[in-house]
């Protein structure tokens, strides 16, 4: 159902594709990467996209973010066409982008002083937000001194602390084993719980999908389109993720998107999923069979 506002009005999404195909620029390019593409995101939802490597997940972050333009078709965030990057984008990547030579509160800090917050601000807001992370006593820590799951919080608060409208974020725990990608999972949506943003999330593994997704965007092909889109009003929520597997509507979710996206797999991807489906169920993950 639509988002309204307060006046009953359908509300604006914060962002929304209609019929757009994207192909990036070169001269060796032969094709799109995306097309067909529909979808909106209303304010405050959390979004996950789901699919293997090739199919366009990635692209759609670039238009989001307005690192490209859509070739054919609309794109629109917060009900504008903008021609230079989105303001209000916080983009947090798979891969660590921290700088070494600056500690916990310097690396948070960096987006404020590079938009020219005062200094005391900053380090007030910094500070504020390296507490929301759970990094409130590792301040003056550098980068090499902390964990993985650590520096992906350090990054998560550089992003938050600039009070973003959009938070993309490309296969942020796909490094991390698998303990302390749950634990990180919880922790995100524990840290933006009861925030007014609106999260794109993409990933290659359908339990992280379907966990911390209001809805789970299912991609196949090449060029990509969009060939499923489940919301999940149904799920039960408040749960750990390895109770909330145990729901049988999790499983009625799990056993239809991934119909989806093995569709589309290539006979040595179809082959592995079989091997790993013992049992006679939907493969959790796609990590093993597609790859970061």
């Amino acid at each position: 159902m639509p988002a309204t506002s307060s006046q009953g009005v359908p509300a604006t999404p914060v962002v929304e594709f209609k019929n757009a195909e994207v192909t990036y620029p070169g001269r060796q390019v032969t094709g799109p990467a995306v097309v067909g593409i529909n979808l909106a995101l209303a304010r405050g939802s959390f979004t996950t996209v789901v699919g293997p490597s090739g199919c366009g997940k990635s692209t759609l972050l670039h238009v989001c973010s307005g690192l490209l333009k859509v070739s054919a078709g609309e794109f629109h965030y917060q009900g504008q066409s903008w021609k230079k990057l989105h303001p209000g984008v916080g983009y947090v990547t798979q891969r660590e982008t921290l700088l070494p030579w600056k500690t916990v509160l310097g690396n948070i800090a960096l987006p404020l002083k590079l938009t020219g917050v005062p200094k005391a601000e900053r380090r007030e807001r910094a500070t504020a937000m390296a507490e929301n992370v759970g990094l409130g006593q590792w301040l003056n820590r550098f980068p090499r001194e902390l964990s993985g799951g650590m520096r992906q919080r350090v990054q998560l608060g550089r992003t938050l602390v600039t009070k973003p409208v959009l938070l993309l974020m490309d296969e942020p725990f796909g490094a991390l084993d698998a303990v302390l990608r749950v634990r990180m999972q919880e922790f995100l949506k524990e840290t933006i719980a009861g925030a007014d943003l609106t999260t794109l999330f993409v990933t290659h593994d359908l339990n992280e999908a379907l966990t911390l997704g209001d809805q789970v965007v299912a991609m196949a092909g090449a060029p990509g389109t969009i060939d499923q889109i489940d919301t999940l009003d149904d799920l039960p929520r408040g749960l750990a993720p390895v109770d909330l597997k145990s729901a049988p509507e999790y499983a009625e979710h799990e056993a239809r998107l991934w119909k989806v996206i093995a569709g589309n797999l290539s006979d040595d991807g179809k082959a592995l999923a079989n091997r790993s489906t013992a049992g006679g169920h939907p493969l959790p993950s796609l990590t093993t069979t597609t790859g970061v």
